[in-house]
């Protein structure tokens, strides 16, 4: 028999494999079929349009997941199909069972990107194993030894008293406020370099820089389709141009680790000399090599610092312009945390440790404030080493999970009025007390062995910043503002507010 069309089943057999490519994307793996699961374009389009996080929780993706009573959906991602939890108890196995559950790897995925270069490195929060035994061992003694409520307060005074803030009365763009604040702490207290964020507000070279970096890094199309950058970067000028911005920022941070090197050095400086709450982490982290507890080589000092960087000046930023918001929204809240300002540190130029320590109500304050809007969304995916069970859900070998916080912290099934602002959650046998006997109902840090290393670090910083902040000004939502119907954000993965402009007026 002749075929007269022999073009024609080509055709087909392209047609069939773009069927079974498009299938591919658009479906889970028959392995996690059983599970419930978020409609692929309507994640899609959500990532594509930066649709809020919390609006994404409440149409799309906790309505797939309370399908079914263990809390668990599948849902595409920027690393593909993935199990996602938002019960209390699978939260718990998740994040408490580092050996079943590590950290999948994702270098290799995001190698030769900008969120790759910039963030997805040789550090403690992307490195698995014994490399993240090695850095863990030289980081976390740092963070532990550095707690510098001092240089927060110095830093608070220069905000209050400096050109952001001196007006009686304004409206200011609080997320602009909260970020140079904390990227001059965060320049500091890594490695005692002064960004002058909070004075040099035109023209400053590291400012906006880093701003465009962070900005670049998070566009929507590149951080779905990673390929673009490592394949086809060719084809984008600017994006090319980003990486060429980025290959100058990280140029001049690796010139400060140098710098410091030598410092140390020629000083002799080590840890019988200085106190180690006056040290700045890069300083602690060399001293430990000096120390024998383990060496990082410049490019780990690099990428651990980079990390820095974004967990602990974007994130932070965030939830504190966030807890301004909700203070703002909720006057007798406000007035209740600066009662509490004004009884611990009164007159007192800048806070002790322990009268940070001593809050209760402003600490209740952030801890709400993270459940209803936690910077980060979700958590690094992890990878199950064997064949294993959440809540009673088989999960095969080498499904990649991950923990979706905001759909875990405002679950209607799990918290009252998930989305009403009540610090008083976090009271001693309050909610959130009650609810942690079953599980991980609140997350904003992770936990575990993996848990964020800065998080007490970033509580502290926004312990000060508030404190300080109430004792001065009081503050309100303008009539006009967007966010009048509700607090609007943006971004992926770490989340800021969208023009979230503060009637502040200063007090006495």
């Amino acid at each position: 028999m002749t075929i007269k069309h022999p073009w024609s089943l080509a055709t087909a057999i392209t047609l069939f494999t773009l069927y079974l490519g498009y299938k591919k994307l658009t479906t889970p793996p028959s392995s996690l079929a059983h599970l419930p699961r978020a409609d692929f374009f309507a994640v899609i389009r959500a990532l594509i349009n930066e649709t809020p996080s919390d609006q994404v929780a409440k149409t799309i993706t906790l309505p797939a997941a309370n399908k079914a009573d263990h809390g668990l959906y599948v849902r595409f991602d920027n690393s593909g199909w993935t199990v996602r939890v938002t019960s209390p108890e699978a939260a718990k196995k998740l994040l408490l069972s580092h050996d079943l559950f590590p950290k999948a790897r994702l270098q290799k995925k995001r190698e030769g990107t900008i969120a790759g270069r910039l963030l997805v490195g040789p550090n403690i929060l992307f490195e698995t194993g014994e490399k993240w035994k090695e850095h863990r061992k030289i980081v976390n003694p740092a963070f532990h030894r550095s707690m510098p409520v001092a240089l927060f307060g110095r830093l608070m005074q220069k905000l209050l008293h400096g050109e952001l803030m001196t007006p009686t009365q304004a409206l200011l763009n609080v997320h602009t406020i909260t970020t140079r604040w904390t990227l001059d702490v965060i320049g500091l207290s890594s490695f005692d370099f002064d960004f002058h964020a909070l004075d040099q507000i035109d023209n400053n070279p590291w400012v906006d820089r880093y701003h465009y970096l962070v900005a670049k890094a998070k566009n929507p199309l590149f951080f779905l389709f990673p390929i673009l950058e490592q394949r086809y970067l060719f084809l984008f000028p600017d994006r090319q141009k980003v990486h060429n911005e980025l290959s100058i920022f990280l140029g001049m941070m690796s010139d400060i680790i140098s710098k410091k090197k030598q410092l140390l050095q020629e000083k002799g400086v080590n840890s019988n000399t200085i106190a180690d709450n006056e040290k700045d982490l890069l300083a602690l982290m060399i001293e430990a090599e000096n120390d024998g507890e383990g060496r990082l080589s410049n490019d780990e000092l690099l990428s651990n610092l980079c990390v820095f960087f974004l967990a602990g000046h974007d994130t932070t930023a965030s939830a504190l312009a966030y807890a301004i918001y909700y203070l703002a929204v909720n006057p007798d809240a406000q007035v209740k945390a600066r009662n509490e300002a004004l009884a611990v540190i009164g007159n007192d130029p800048t806070p002790s440790l322990d009268q940070m320590r001593s809050l209760s109500y402003i600490n209740m304050v952030i801890k709400e404030t993270l459940r209803l809007n936690p910077p980060a969304v979700s958590i690094i995916p992890r990878v199950a080493t064997r064949d294993t069970e959440l809540n009673g859900v088989f999960i095969p070998k080498g499904t990649r999970i991950s923990l979706d916080i905001i759909d875990l912290q405002r679950n209607p099934a799990i918290w009252q009025d998930p989305d009403t602002f009540r610090p008083e959650r976090f009271a001693p046998g309050g909610e959130a007390e009650q609810l942690t006997r079953n599980g991980m109902p609140w997350a904003p840090f992770s936990d575990g062995a993996r848990k964020c290393i800065g998080s007490n670090f970033s509580m502290m910083e926004q312990r000060v910043f508030l404190t300080m902040l109430l004792r001065e000004y009081e503050w309100s939502l303008p009539e006009d503002s967007i966010h009048k119907n509700g607090l609007i954000t943006q971004g992926l993965g770490a989340t800021q507010p969208k023009d979230l402009f503060i009637k502040f007026t200063k007090r006495g």
